[in-house]
Parts: structure tokens; sequence; C-alpha cells
């Protein structure tokens, strides 16, 4: 975000109109990704197709640090316009895009991995600590912000997050390693499915043979089979397990309202906040208060929570503090002079409201999210995680990005003054559809139940 809103290197003043369109370019790209992954889960299993795509990240953040800090230190360069664009524009762009849509399919992949060698109970127990450690790394990491852009430059961040995920990507491989020799391995599960059907297509191959040339058809078309057979694939999962479509709805829904949020408190951020160091500040410490926040409740309060209370019932409580939030915003476009006296104070409510919303997200949301894939089979844990982590993340921004586009270009690059309204709405949309995905959710014992059967197939 610091990059992007830059005036030197991203997009300065401007960051209100283009942040929506980069948002929207960032789902195909990720489809894209998507169907990368797959392949490689079918062909290679989860480990590999974890390093791949590790290293796919870590090479583009190295790529995109090293033209960061050459531009930043020959103006020149960095001014040469392509398209009408300066050619940094352009790499901040392409930078911003691809980090928007890699960072859920890295995420997602190791979750996976943790919803596939604990149970219910001790995911209950344990994910509240893994996902309030990972929010007080995230907080030391918005704080020290400000102090990194001044001794590295932004362009040095990027070569700071290739470093971090270089040393994710070791740890990664020593816990698969780890599982394979103490024989609770994730892959078990594909590895007997891949057995089944190549069995079964070895006498299908038996009792029906081809000649050489409808061989040779199959397998110039196998190519183009392929795209097809992951998407009916894909839409069979979601048909089979209709908890995967109810809590795909649900990200949507979210990621709409985390997109109204973020595009408001980057227009207000920007009208409000002149300085690039000053706005990087602003970003850093907003993303530290919030994983603070975060720690404060995955430590202390969680583990109570979902020890005593089933996972349905909070999803449904969930979304109602970030609708009052919403209320409230609403208050200022209803009673004109009312809590906002300033530029300052309007960032301020905006920021009071990402806030909620994100803290909510890293707390409690993404933990009742991974306890949902849990009971579930591989399948829906490996490629129906990722078809939501990835997908529905990113379409949901998208989408509601191109229509804050839209409104950006009809209102002539001032669409903050209906965004208030849009996001109650799209609050009182997420709302319910918590409350119908958590008609879905199996109770504790149930989901104990759902594992134990599941493992007793595996051996």
């Amino acid at each position: 975000m610091a990059l992007f809103t830059s005036s030197s290197l991203g997009f300065g003043s401007s960051s209100g109109g283009y942040y929506p369109l980069a948002m929207a370019c960032a789902s195909p790209l990720s489809m894209f990704l998507l169907l990368s992954y797959t392949r490689q889960l079918d062909r290679k299993g989860p480990r590999r197709a974890l390093r791949s795509t590790t290293l796919l990240c870590i090479s583009a953040l190295t790529i995109s640090g090293i033209a960061m800090a050459t531009m930043q230190h020959n103006e020149v360069l960095g001014n040469i316009k392509i398209l009408s664009l300066p050619i940094s524009q352009i790499i901040v762009w392409a930078s911003f895009v691809f980090q928007n849509s890699y960072a859920h399919l890295l995420y997602a992949q190791q979750w996976s991995f943790l919803g596939s060698i604990f149970t219910p109970t001790e995911a209950g127990k344990y994910y509240s600590y893994v996902a309030g450690l990972s929010s007080i790394v995230s907080m030391i990491a918005g704080t020290s912000v400000s102090r990194l852009v001044e001794w590295i430059g932004l362009g040095g961040l990027l070569g700071l997050a290739a470093a971090s995920l270089t040393a994710t990507l070791l740890l990664a491989d020593w816990a698969y390693s780890t599982a394979e020799k103490h024989g609770f391995d994730p892959s078990r599960e594909i590895q007997k499915q891949k057995k089944s059907k190549a069995q079964s297509k070895l006498q299908d191959e038996k009792q029906s043979q081809s000649t050489s040339q409808s061989t040779d058809a199959s397998t110039e078309e196998k190519p183009n089979k392929t795209l097809l057979h992951q998407i009916r694939e894909g839409i069979s999962l979601f048909r089979r397990v209709p908890t995967l479509g109810a809590l795909f709805f649900e990200t949507l829904c979210f990621q709409s309202l985390s997109t109204i949020l973020s595009t408001c408190f980057v227009m207000e951020l920007n009208s409000s906040v002149p300085n690039d160091n000053e706005r990087a500040s602003w970003t850093g410490n907003l993303y530290a208060t919030s994983n603070g926040l975060s720690t404060i409740f995955q430590f202390f309060l969680l583990p109570v929570l979902t020890q005593r209370m089933e996972p349905k019932h909070l999803w449904r409580l969930m979304p109602l503090l970030p609708l009052i939030c919403g209320i409230v915003r609403m208050i200022p476009s209803l009673f004109p002079g009312a809590l906002v006296s300033s530029s300052s104070s309007a960032l301020y409510l905006v920021a009071i409201s990402l806030l909620t919303a994100k803290t909510m997200d890293y707390s409690l949301r993404n933990v009742l999210a991974e306890l949902v894939y849990v009971p579930l089979d591989f399948e829906s844990r490996y490629v129906g995680k990722e078809i939501i982590a990835v997908f529905a993340n990113r379409f949901g921004k998208s989408g509601m990005a191109l229509i804050l586009s839209g409104l950006n270009f009809i209102r002539g690059g001032s669409s903050g003054g209906g965004l208030s309204g849009l996001a109650l709405a799209i609050s009182f949309g997420w709302w319910g559809s918590a409350l119908s995905l958590s008609s879905l959710i199996p109770s504790k014992q149930e989901a104990e139940r759902m594992v134990a059967e599941r493992d007793r197939k595996e051996d």
C-alpha cells in the first residue's frame, strides 16, 4: 500500500482512483494462479505444490524490489513513459496486483496442512494461538514499516518480503518432512485416491481398447480438456459439499465490504496526509493496531469462546460489530456536521471502521473459517479451500472494485459520497451470509465423528 500511494514511484494523489481498478485486475491473475496450483497439486502433491508457488512469489518480489530500487536511484529511468504512464507506475501496478493475487494462495495452503493434521478439538484449542503468533509477527512488521522505509526504501521492503518468504518456504518444507517421517502426511489421502482412480482406469482400458488414431486424437485434445475438467471438478465439488458454497458466498460479501472500507481509507489518507513517509507510517500503524488487538483477542478471548461456544453461534455474532460501525459511519451523511468536523476526523472515522473489520477478520473470522474445513475431505480442504481463498477473495474484491471504479468515473473522480450507504448494505449482506453458513456447520461432536470416520478410511 505504501508503494502504491507513493508520490515518487506510485500514483500519489491519484491512488484513490487507480486503487479499485488495480484490485479488479487481481482476479484474473488469481484465477490463473489457482489453475496452475490445482495442476501441481494433482501431479506433485501438496508439499511440492506449496514449494513451487512459494518460489514463484519469491522470484516476483525479488525482481520488483530490484526494479524499484533502481528507479529510486535513477529518476530518468523511472519517468520513461509507456502507454502514457511512467514505467515506475506500471511496475508498481504489476507488483501490487501480483501481491494481492498470491497472498491467499500461500496462506490457504499452509492452513490446509494444519487442517489435515489436527482434529476439530485440537484445532479449536490451538488455532487461536497459531493465529495469535501470526498477529504478533504482523504487528511487529507493521510498526517497523516507517523505520524500514527510511533505512532501505520502498524497494527494499519488497526484497525483505522475499527474504521472509524464503524462510517460510524452508519451514513449510520442514513441516511436511516431519509429517511424512512420523506418519501423518496429508498426502496419504490423495495418494490413496490416485491409486483407486488408476485401478479403475486400468480396468476400463482393459474392457475397451482404443485404436492408435483415437489415442492420438485424445492426446491432442488433452490440453483443451484439462481446463474444462478442472472447472467441472470444482463445480461438482461445491455441489457435493454445500458448506463450501455457503462459505464462498460469505467470503464474497466480506471481501466486498473490506474493499469498500479500504478504498475509503486510501482516499481519505491521500487527501489528509500528503507526505509519503507519513502515509506509510499511518498504514503501518493501522495494521499494527489491528494485529495488536487481534493478538489480545486470539490469546485471551478466542480460546475461551471456542471451547465454550459452538462455532455456528460465533458465526452469527461476528458481523454485528462491523455492522454497528457501518451505522455510525452513516450518521455524517444523514446529519451533516455531526461527528465529522474536519478531514482528519473523517480519516479517523474511516480508519476505525476498517480497523474493526480487519480485527474481526484476523482474530475471529479466519480461525472460524479454518475450523469449517477440518472435518471435510482432502479435496475440500485443499482444492475447495483454494478456490474460496483465491477466487472468492479476489472476485469479491475485484467485483466491488469494478463497481467503485464505475462510481469514480461517473462522479468525475469523487466516488466517496455514497460509499457509506453501500458499506452498510454490504454489512447486512455479510451478516445474512454468515447466518446461512452457520446453519450448515456441524456441532463439535459431529465434527469429531466425521474426522474419525475419515481417518479410518485412510487406514
